[in-house]
């Protein structure tokens, strides 16, 4: 299977990033569960988006753009995620990428409300999937962005009571996650500690402290694999 991770992130000039980059985060994750796999990584941000025939599979992931800023890159890739769409092609997205899916679909992200969303926080499986058992389980998260009404033809399945719309599919073909397959305790306390004067220590302090607490990420990468391995 030839999966394409589609990378929203980037390296500042000069920046000398501690941890490993998202792509190869995906790419270690999810390897133990896909073997087989073929990894290309395409920076969404610079370079060109490939057909979407090119591949049996693309991961969008993260990233620290919202998806209403006026960029020609983003409008590149919203045109890009219907056509996926139109072929009925197999899609992941994850953060900025289920948000992307969204607003490409027709659905509404905002600001929330509720500002930041971070550290390891409880999300609960609330429709039963393919790949996903009910019940509850401890992810994280780093947004303040999140979508408030899905696109046509989506099924809300992970829901919060910080995030109502933290994970969908459609169809047999699109997956979207708000929460971060690809983090660990780290990347979230490094974030957090980066962030702290936009997301304020009365929450950022109780959010480190999660850090340390339940964490079923690697449930959140079994959906993925079995998602982008089933014939559905």
């Amino acid at each position: 299977m030839k999966i394409c991770i589609l990378h929203i992130g980037h390296t500042e000039p000069g920046e000398k990033p501690k941890h490993l980059p998202s792509p190869q985060r995906f790419q270690n994750a999810l390897w133990p569960h896909m073997p087989d796999a073929e990894w290309t990584v395409v920076s969404a941000v610079k370079d060109s988006l490939p057909s979407p025939k090119d591949f049996d599979g693309y991961i969008i992931t993260g990233g620290k753009y919202s998806v209403f800023e006026d960029l020609d890159w983003q409008d590149r890739l919203f045109e890009f995620i219907l056509d996926v769409h139109k072929q009925k092609i197999k899609m992941v997205g994850v953060c900025y990428g289920h948000q992307a899916i969204t607003h490409a679909l027709g659905g509404t992200v905002v600001r929330s409300p509720k500002g930041w969303g971070v550290g390891i926080m409880p999300i609960s499986v609330t429709r039963e999937t393919s790949f996903a058992k009910a019940g509850g389980v401890m992810l994280h998260a780093m947004h303040q962005d999140q979508v408030s009404e899905t696109p046509e033809g989506a099924e809300v399945f992970l829901s919060s009571d910080f995030c109502p719309v933290s994970g969908f599919t459609i169809e047999g073909h699109f997956l979207a996650i708000q929460q971060h397959p690809d983090f660990n305790p780290d990347i979230n306390r490094d974030l957090i500690n980066k962030r702290i004067d936009r997301i304020g220590t009365a929450v950022g302090g109780p959010a480190l402290a999660s850090c340390s607490g339940p964490d079923n990420t690697e449930v959140s990468v079994q959906w993925m694999a079995d998602f982008l391995l089933s014939d559905d």
